[in-house]
């Protein structure tokens, strides 16, 4: 199916990252940027005052911070407060308000222009330092823009963490951002959609609003132009599409659109739990990817059969101290324990590039580069912090099933490094009697050429390979995913990308090593279909692409997927690739490309 139908007018459809596998309509209520007004103050007196109307300013952001933190529902509670955590601590952190206040005493400018002023240069310190490539540096500048922008809406007498009450009935927001906060506040009993010109996948706001199931489409570039408020809206979040003034036609073909989707996927949660068996009986398992231990309830409840994928940065980004071995061993052993008898792969720390915590960040200033220290080099080069994560993961494996994964291995030294220092740790826990699994499998993430040149050697290390398609992507291709301006060259049915995929499997089959998959690659049919009929034993995932994937498996034989992952391995560019991969879905299973 052609979506949008082309009897859509093209300027009437916007583009951008759907959120979710819904379709709703509504009336726009536009949220325009913040104007921040900059002028000369006049005297010491005035220079004083407005340092005492910019503290009183982040005074009052904090309580409407800790209200909204206070709307989540119950069930998301905690996940929410680890990220209304991280924006106490940047309003906390002295580098934000002093350089602001320094700015107003030696600039004479008004709070509101220097705390523009302050973001400004603290994202482009950020950018310099780190790059741009790791999703995590776009979702601190991220979350530094939305602090500052609350705090001048405090100043201003217009926050936006109020603006619920005025949202009318059926409402669907168009705004340049929203931040975390103001998501919270959404109230969902009039609001159905929520659509931005910025923000990511990857983004606190994404994140929560995921979590609340609020359909969003994000990253539409040009819909303040397009929609204003009172416009009538369609938001389609599967295919993150969002058509303006709708006329009857379109109006009817979204409607049986929304119906459709909606059985849809009512079915397909409902059978979420049926293992995913090829038709001539092939195994594959499907894991869900984590990050806030609040999302183990719906990556279970949409048929996970593990965790695939654990990321374990967030409680080290939430607070001005390190997360202690016991409260780390108590986050690590719920989450294993939840989910036994399927089997959680604990990646351990990727700190560096942007996701730098406080406790820590003053004394590696500078030196934290996105291509530099971070991941597994991070952890080799601060052995404390790495002991104490790897003391309460040895820990948790007496609470169910549990597999360790190091991040960004590119030499064979960093692997027998790490498992030096696990296996000291291991005796040093043996000796005080505690209780730590017999056999814990010890793999790595391949996430850069190096690591696919050199997969056989790793492998004589590794218990298991997982494939971070997301980074060796972008590495292979030498492309920053999060620039716009070569997104178009960002290509997960590159030759090159599908033929070192290959050779990673072929190494893992040779060596009965488990080959999995835990980039955007597995979550789409289009690449699923080609990642397991390339061997890949295991697709890890957000949780909303898990009932999809699974049907995926179990209505397709295992031959066939080989047979399309070989024809495919032919082509010598993404776009044929692509074309033969959505003629063979469209064939067998065209319910999947809608």
């Amino acid at each position: 199916m052609i979506l949008p139908p082309p009897f859509v007018p093209q300027d009437k459809v916007f583009k951008g990252i759907g959120l979710g596998s819904a379709v709703v309509s509504g009336t726009a209520f536009a949220i325009g940027r913040r104007i921040v007004p900059r002028y000369t103050l006049e005297d010491e007196r005035e220079v004083e005052e407005e340092i005492k109307r910019l503290r009183k300013a982040f005074d009052r952001t904090e309580k409407e911070l800790r209200t909204a933190q206070a709307l989540l529902p119950k069930d998301i509670a905690d996940s929410g407060q680890e990220i209304f955590d991280v924006y106490l601590a940047l309003l906390k952190e002295r580098r934000l308000t002093n350089r602001a206040v320094d700015l107003i005493r030696t600039g004479m400018l008004n709070a509101e222009a220097a705390l523009s002023e302050t973001a400004k240069s603290i994202k482009a310190m950020m950018r310099l330092q780190m790059g741009d490539s790791d999703p995590y540096i776009s979702r601190r500048a991220d979350d530094v823009e939305h602090l500052v922008d609350n705090v001048i809406g405090s100043l201003q007498g217009s926050g936006r963490l109020s603006l619920g009450l005025a949202y009318p009935n059926n409402s669907i927001i168009v705004a340049s951002s929203m931040s975390p906060a103001e998501v919270a506040a959404i109230p969902r009993d009039r609001v159905v959609g929520l659509v931005t010109e910025d923000g990511s996948l990857t983004s606190h706001s994404a994140l929560l609003a995921q979590a609340l199931e609020i359909p969003a489409v994000m990253g539409v570039q040009g819909i303040h132009r397009g929609a204003r408020t009172g416009d009538r809206l369609i938001l389609d979040s599967a295919e993150g599409h969002v058509i303006v003034a709708p006329d009857t036609d379109t109006s009817r073909f979204y409607q049986t659109r929304a119906h459709s989707l909606a059985t849809f996927q009512r079915e397909i949660v409902r059978m979420a739990h049926i293992p995913a068996l090829t038709l001539d009986d092939a195994k594959v398992e499907v894991c869900g990817n984590l990050e806030l231990v609040e999302q183990l309830p719906a990556i279970m409840s949409y048929g996970a059969e593990g965790i695939g994928l654990y990321r374990t940065e967030m409680s080290y980004l939430t607070g001005k101290t390190l997360p202690s071995e016991d409260e780390l061993f108590e986050i690590y052993s719920r989450v294993v324990s939840s989910t036994f008898p399927g089997t959680v792969t604990i990646r351990t720390l990727d700190l560096g590039a942007d996701k730098m915590p406080q406790a820590i960040g003053s004394r590696l200033e500078g030196q934290s580069q996105a291509l530099g220290l971070r991941a597994i080099r991070f952890c080799l080069k601060h052995q404390d912090i790495f002991r104490t994560q790897l003391r309460a993961i040895l820990r948790a494996s007496a609470s169910g099933n549990l597999r360790i994964m190091l991040p960004m291995i590119s030499t064979i030294e960093e692997i027998l490094e790490a498992k030096r220092i696990l296996y000291s740790v291991k005796e040093e826990l043996n000796r005080e009697g505690r209780t730590v699994a017999a056999v814990i499998p010890v793999g790595i993430m391949v996430e850069v050429p190096s690591a696919v040149v050199l997969i056989r050697e790793l492998g004589a290390e590794a218990d298991f390979f997982s494939i971070g398609t997301n980074d060796l992507i972008q590495y292979t291709l030498a492309l920053d995913r999060t620039n716009p301006e070569v997104m178009d060259l960002y290509q997960p049915l590159h030759p090159a990308i599908l033929r070192m995929i290959k050779v990673v499997i072929d190494a893992g089959r040779e060596m009965g090593r488990p080959v999995s998959i835990c980039g955007g690659m597995a979550a789409e049919p289009v690449g699923a279909a080609l990642l397991v009929g390339l061997g890949a034993n295991m697709l890890s995932m957000p949780f909303y692409n898990i009932p999809v994937i699974k049907r995926l498996v179990r209505m397709s034989f295992m031959g066939d997927m080989e047979a399309l992952a070989g024809e495919v391995l032919g082509t010598t560019s993404s776009q044929e690739a692509e074309r033969l991969t959505k003629l063979w879905l469209q064939e067998r299973l065209p319910d999947l490309l809608t």
